[in-house]
This record gives C-alpha cells, structure tokens and sequence, in this order.
C-alpha cells in the first residue's frame, strides 16, 4: 500500500514537472512573439526612387507614399505588393524580415522590382547599366557619365546622383532619364587617358569624353597633361603622367594603327582619347583626325598612341584623292608610269617594300606630272601637285596630294559641261568645294591616306579636261563654301530632275547632323518665281524660304505618282532635256539574273533585302532560290514619288528590297534599251537612270514574264539638279539664287571665316 502511495507521488512529481516546464516554454514563446524584430543594417531605398520607378512603369503610388519618411517602409511595401497582386501576382513577401515601421533595404526593394519589370514592362523599356558617374549639372538636372560609347549628358532624376559623383554605379535608365541607382560600387575606377588642364595643390581641371570635371587629388601633376587616374570614393588617389609625344603629318589611319611621317606606324590603344585643344574644347574621335596635317601631337605609351591632342587649326586647303585603278576596280597597282620634268619613271609593286612610300612632284609648281596606267586612258592624265606612291599589305597604290582650288579644276569639267552657262558653273564649283571640304574634315579613305577617291563614289576627278571657262568659275568663287548654321552642308548634286527631287532619307542614314535644308523641291519656273517674290516682299535680310511639302508627300501615293510621271509640264526647268521622260523594257525576266543581282545587294547591306516569313513579317535572309515571278510593284515611295521599297512575290516567297539605289541595281539586266525623252537609245550599264518610276508588268497567264518602267530623271535626287542650274543660269540667276532655290536655309561662307572648324 506504502508503495503504490509512493508510486502515486512520484509520477505526480513527474507530471507536475512536466505541466510547469511546458508552461515555462510557452510563456518563453508567447514572449518571443510579443517582442518585435530587429530592423535590418543596410542601405535603404528612398521614397523619391520608389515613385521615380514606379512612374516609369505608370503606376501612381503617390498617395501611398505620402507618409511623413524619407525612406519606404515595408508596410507602404505591403500596400503596393496588394495593389498589384493583381497584375505582379509573385512579388515577394518579407514578413519574417520587416516590422510594418521597419525602413526597406534596397536589396529587398530592387529584388521585387524586377520581378515587375518582368510582368510590367513588356517591351523592355526600362533596363539596368553600370556607368561611372563623372559629374551632375544640378540646375539642368544633367549627368555626365563614362559608359562605354554612350556620350553624355543624360537627365537624372533621383537626388542620391548628386551625392555619388565620381564612382561607379549600377543604375536603371529609361530613354534618356538615368532614374535611379541600385548599387554603389565600392573599391577603384581607373580613368584612362585624361586630360588634365589645370592642376593646383589637391585638385585638378579635367576634361574628359565631352565633360569638364574637378576632382580632389592626392598628388599633384603638371598641367596640360594626358593623365591616367585611379579613383577611390570621389576622389583621385593616384595619377600617372604620360609625357612622351610625337608630332607630324598624318599619312593614314585605320581602327588599329596609324602613320605620322617621320616617325612611322604606332597601333592605336584600346581606350584612345582625342581632344581638340583649340576652340571649345572637344572629344573626338579616330575619323576627325584629319589626314595629310600636321596638327596634332600623339602621346605614346608602351610604343601604342594612347591620346592625340588636336592643339591647333591648320587650313584645310590641301586634298589627297585615291586614284582608282579603273581597268581593274580595285585601289591597286601592279605598275605604273610617270613622266617628272621630261624623265620617265616607271614603278611596279615589287619595287617597294611594304610600308614605302615615293613622292614625285615638278621643279616648277605649275608644270604637271604625267600619269600613264595600262589598261586605263583618261582624256587628261596630266596632274598638278604630288604623286605618291604607296606600298601596303594589299598593294600598291596612288595618291594625288594637291591644293584644293586646283583640284578643282579638274572636277568642275568633269562633272558639268564647260559650256554651261557661267553661273551654273559656278554654283557648282561652290558644291564641289563644300563637298570636298567636308572631307579634308574627316576622310573618306582614311585608311589608304585619302580624302576622297577619283570616281562617282565621291567626285569625278580628271576625266575631262581642265578648261578656262570652269576653271574661271573656281577662281571667281574662290574658297567660297555652302554653309548650314555655320557648318559646311551636304550638298549633294545629280544630273537632272523629273520635275520634283526628293529628301536625304531615301540613303537610310540616320544621320543625327540636321540636314532639312536637303528636302524635296518642286523643281521648276513657277515654284522659282513663287519664292522670288517671297523673297522680294520679305527684304533680304533675315529671309527664310520654306517649301510647300504638300506636292512632295502627295506623290507618296502610288497613283498620284503615276498621273505625275506619266505626264510633262512645260514649266519644269529640264522639260526639254533627254532625261526628263525615259522608257524601259525588259521583254523577257532572267530569273537567275535577277536572283544574282538580289545576292549581290544582299552581300553588301543584308538589312535591306527581305524574306517574308509565315507569320507576315520581314526578316533579313540569305536568297536562296527565286522561283518564278508573279508580282514586281513599288511598296512605297518617298518623298516625291521615289521608289523606297520593292516588292518581289515568287511562287517560292515574298521578297522586300529596301532603299532607291538597290531598287535601281535589281531592276536594271543590264542589256535592255532605255528610251530618253526625245528617242535616243542608251543601254545603262548597272544602275537604272533614277528611282523616279512606275512598274507595268508583261504577263503571261499568271506569271510575270517582262516589265515596262515608266520614270524620269538621271541621279539620285537629292540635293541640286545641274540641269536644272543650267536651265536656272540660261534665264539670268546668279549662282548664289541657284544654291539658295536647291538648298534653302543654306548661306554662302568664305573659308577663312571658318576657324572652328
């Protein structure tokens, strides 16, 4: 009995134990629960980039963050999550992490975000980058930014940029807005290549990719120095000068190297910088370097150019042309032959080793060399200034070095006839001038050492004889240039018009340079009258002359554009000329022709022929077979009826041909006749007269067997018609009318006024 108590007790001891210590546990848990988390350590997102985030997604979450904080909490969080549950139905939830009150980490906050940017922005609009942060323009709310080739400023819109300049970043961008920064990376950035302007005790000056910038330095360096720097937390703690320069003229360029003669070939650095130094200051880049001057000293690092600094403005009065080899259509030369002041001199390839260059100039500056090629013959191969002849991996070629106002002399001839009226001669003296003057600026052939070449790929050079009466119209506009707002213009020029030209964006350039001035002009006598007495009644100062672009978007439309071709006004300045008017027939389509040519357009600029896929659209694709043809049709035309797009369906595919000049090569089989206007024949050799036609097909059954084109006008179109500066020079204008009525806005500017450029 004694033991079954003692038993009882002890297991009531036991229970008891185990009620209290269960007890103890919940009262530890209940404790637990009362007492609230610790906020977490980190940096925390701002209320303002919340906002800025959301509202380039365009949600409105203004009234939720209008509580009285600077950073968002995790309940505004929570009630933004629940706004969107709907559209965003994964947005994560951090309960086990926040308190209502706690502030968000940026982690947490930027996590959900993409997943937002995921569900919301669809079509990509908003992205992430990392830059380097080199300065804000607090007034304009402008960022200057080292970010691969992206020049600055862009707008910014979160105020934590002003405090993080000079450090590298991780940031959203949306367009041209930077919104906000994600991260701030600690630890260096290296800046290479600077140029250092101004240096005093724990500062420097800087300019660097367009942006002049004062950073705090641990050292002092010279000034006016290529500097390299390595920056920590805003500030430069270590800078190296680079000192050794070479100087001298620029014989060529390329992407990896270039010549300074004297001193020879130096390959480019990865990260070369190039500042023009006179002037305003400016960062430029490999293609502003400007061949045949001596204008630029190069720094050198590691037997590398690293920098080139642009230090003062030489006239640009001399021009290298490329002498093409014609007979063979390439740049170069397996011998050829000079005749200096009665000695004849003849040169082959294996003369020179790669690298060498000779250069042949007369004794007297007004004697000329002569040139003989074989398999080439000019009707003038005698050429002023220096011959040069050069050796490189390819192989040899010319270059014709000379001042601009003789090289003049022989373009003029050979791309209008001397005996057009002298005002239209000199119109285009100025055009030729301004058109080779942009590219003494910045070469076409940099990397051969030339400006331009002697063929229609730029002006025609030496194909005619020089002449007195052109040559007079050089020297009466002598260093006369065709400006837009202080810049030299493009003036582009063809031969004749159909009665209307067209725009610069039949070239599909997206130039960013302004080029309005260059726009589709109603070229005859009424449209010129009108804008004479526009002129008149407004006074001659401060006068703007604006087209009516109505008649140009109106031929647009395939059938306006057919009534226009199809018919003449008498009023058109080139009414009488050949050009004006022209038929072409191909009787009998060469489908594989036809596919060669397709391929030879495509191996040059893929993005302008097009395969039709299943699903409707266009894509870039190699043609593999044509088929038979059912339809040839223009799918859309430019301003002034220029063909832009030409449709080609098969009974293998549909095809798109983008752009006049490869309309122009795919259409023309190179063995049908052309009738001109007043019934002379012509068999054009690769292109189309112009892309100012309509398309009448020859069919049999359903398949296209042949087509009529129905066009007018020799050229692209842009810029000043020369038959039409004739007809314009024929009844009195003078030539700064004629430039004024193809190129409105455009002024006429003497080349010493040109100092900046």
């Amino acid at each position: 009995m004694k033991r079954e108590i003692k038993y009882d007790i002890k297991l009531l001891i036991k229970l008891s134990l185990i009620f209290f210590g269960l007890l103890f546990m919940l009262c530890i848990l209940l404790g637990r629960r009362e007492r609230k988390q610790e906020p977490p350590t980190g940096d925390k997102i701002a209320v303002q980039d919340v906002e800025i985030l959301l509202d380039a997604l365009r949600i409105n979450m203004s009234e939720i963050t209008q509580e009285d904080t600077h950073n968002l909490t995790y309940g505004m969080y929570v009630t933004i999550r629940q706004a969107l549950q709907d559209k965003v139905p994964k947005l994560p939830e951090y309960e086990k992490r926040y308190e209502p009150e706690h502030e968000m980490l940026k982690t947490d906050w930027y996590a959900a975000y993409r997943i937002m940017l995921a569900y919301l922005d669809t079509e990509s609009s908003i992205w992430e980058t990392e830059i380097f942060l080199l300065k804000t323009d607090t007034d304009a709310k402008e960022a200057y930014i080292v970010n691969g080739n992206n020049r600055t400023p862009y707008h910014y819109l979160s105020d934590e940029f002003e405090k993080s300049q000079l450090r590298e970043m991780k940031v959203y961008v949306k367009g041209n807005d930077l919104l906000a920064v994600s991260e701030v990376f600690p630890g260096e950035y290296e800046l290479k290549n600077v140029w250092v302007a101004e240096a005093a005790e724990g500062t420097m000056e800087c300019f660097y990719q367009q942006t002049n910038f004062t950073v705090m330095a641990d050292q002092t360096v010279m000034r006016e120095q290529i500097t390299d720097m390595v920056v920590r937390d805003g500030r430069v703690v270590e800078a190296r000068e680079k000192t050794k320069k070479v100087h001298g003229k620029l014989l060529w360029v390329s992407k990896e190297a270039l010549e300074i003669e004297g001193s020879g070939v130096y390959p480019l650095s990865e990260g070369i910088e190039i500042y023009k130094l006179y002037g305003s200051m400016e960062t430029l880049t490999c293609a502003d370097l400007r061949i045949g001057y001596a204008d630029t000293d190069y720094v050198i690092e590691s037997g590398k150019v690293c920098a080139c600094l642009v230090s003062e403005r030489e006239t640009a009065d001399r021009i290298r042309v490329l002498l093409k080899n014609t007979a063979k259509g390439t740049n170069y030369y397996d011998r050829v032959e000079l005749v200096v002041d009665g000695e004849t001199i003849q040169i082959e390839e294996k003369d020179l080793a790669v690298g060498e260059r000779r250069s042949y100039r007369c004794a007297a500056l007004t004697d000329k060399i002569l040139l003989n090629i074989e398999g080439i013959s000019k009707e003038d191969n005698a050429y002023r200034g220096i011959i040069e002849c050069y050796r490189n991996e390819e192989g040899m070629v010319l270059i014709n070095e000379l001042p601009l106002e003789e090289y003049l002399y022989a373009v003029v001839p050979s791309e209008m006839p001397a005996s057009y009226p002298a005002e239209s001669l000199k119109a285009q003296a100025v055009c030729a001038r301004t058109y080779a003057y942009r590219y003494i600026l910045r070469a076409g052939l940099p990397e051969v050492g030339a400006h331009v070449d002697d063929t229609t790929a730029y002006q025609v050079y030496h194909n005619c004889r020089e002449n007195a009466a052109t040559t007079t119209a050089v020297k009466e506009t002598d260093g006369v240039l065709l400006t837009y707002q202080d810049e030299p213009a493009q003036n582009y020029y063809y031969s004749t018009s159909c009665g209307i030209g067209t725009d610069a964006a039949i070239w599909k350039s997206g130039s960013a340079e302004d080029i309005s001035y260059l726009h589709a002009v109603e070229i005859n006598r009424d449209t010129y009258a009108a804008l004479e007495s526009e002129e008149e009644a407004e006074g001659a100062q401060d006068k703007e002359i604006v087209y009516d672009s109505e008649t140009a978007d109106s031929l647009r439309d395939e059938e306006n554009f057919r009534q226009f071709i199809t018919t003449t006004n008498e009023a058109d300045l080139e009414y009488t000329q050949p050009w004006y008017r022209w038929t072409y027939t191909v009787d009998e389509i060469d489908e594989e022709a036809l596919l060669s040519r397709i391929r030879d357009r495509y191996a040059v600029s893929p993005a302008s022929v097009l395969t039709k896929t299943e699903g409707g659209y266009y894509v870039s694709q190699t043609v593999e077979k044509l088929g038979k043809i059912k339809e040839l049709s223009i799918a859309k035309r430019g301003a002034g009826g220029v063909a832009e797009e030409l449709l080609i369906r098969t009974d293998q595919a549909t095809y798109k041909i983008l752009s006049e000049y490869n309309i122009r090569y795919i259409l023309c089989d190179t063995k049908s006749e052309i009738v001109k206007r007043d019934g002379s024949i012509t068999v054009p050799s690769t292109l189309l007269p112009s892309g100012f036609f309509i398309i009448e097909a020859g069919k049999k059954e359903e398949n296209m067997v042949g087509y009529t084109l129905i066009g007018g006008g020799y050229g692209h179109g842009v810029g000043m018609s020369q038959n039409g500066a004739k007809a314009l020079g024929e009844e009195g204008s003078s030539y700064g009318q004629i430039l004024e009525f193809f190129f409105p806005g455009c002024e006429l500017t003497d080349s010493d006024q040109t100092a900046e450029w």
